[in-house]
C-alpha cells in the first residue's frame, strides 16, 4: 500500500504545473468575462452547485444565472468604473483542485479604490473542465 501512495503523490506533485496552468486560465476567462460584463460567460467559468462564504454564512448557487441580471447596473450605480486583480496564488494543489489566494480592487469613476478583497478561490476539475466551485470571502 504505502509504494501505491508514493506514486500517486509523485504523480500529483509532476502535475501541479499543468493544473496551475489550466485552473488559471479558468481565472482569466472569469475576469474577462466579468471585464465585458458578461454573466452567462461567468457562469461558464464556474461549477454548480457554486458555494460562496461570505463571513460564516455559506450561499449556495444550485445552477446558472444566479445572479441578477442588472447585477452591473447596481454594481455601477455605486460608482463602480472597473476591478483590478492583483494577485492570484495558488496556495494549495491537490489532484484536481487548485485553492488560490485571489485579491483585488475595485476603482469607482474617478479612479479612487473603492474596496479592496482578499479571497480564496476553489479550482476543480469535474466533467472534463476547470470551474471554478467554491469562493470564500
Amino acid at each position: 500500500m504505502k509504494d501505491y501512495v508514493e506514486v500517486f503523490k509523485k504523480n500529483i506533485e509532476q502535475n501541479n504545473d499543468s493544473m496551475i496552468e489550466e485552473a488559471m486560465k479558468c481565472l482569466n476567462e472569469f475576469a474577462e468575462y466579468f471585464e465585458h460584463e458578461d454573466l452567462a460567460g461567468m457562469d461558464s467559468c464556474c461549477h454548480f452547485p457554486h458555494y460562496l462564504l461570505s463571513g460564516n454564512e455559506v450561499v449556495c448557487w444550485e445552477t446558472a444565472g444566479a445572479l441578477p441580471k442588472d447585477f452591473f447596473e447596481t454594481l455601477k450605480q455605486s460608482g463602480f468604473k472597473r476591478t483590478v486583480v492583483t494577485k492570484r496564488e495558488p496556495i494549495l494543489v491537490s489532484e484536481n483542485k487548485v485553492h488560490f489566494l485571489y485579491s483585488y480592487y475595485r476603482e469607482n469613476v474617478s479612479g479612487e479604490i473603492m474596496s479592496r478583497h482578499d479571497n480564496v478561490w476553489i479550482v476543480t476539475y469535474k466533467n472534463g473542465k476547470w470551474g471554478i466551485q467554491v469562493r470564500s470571502y
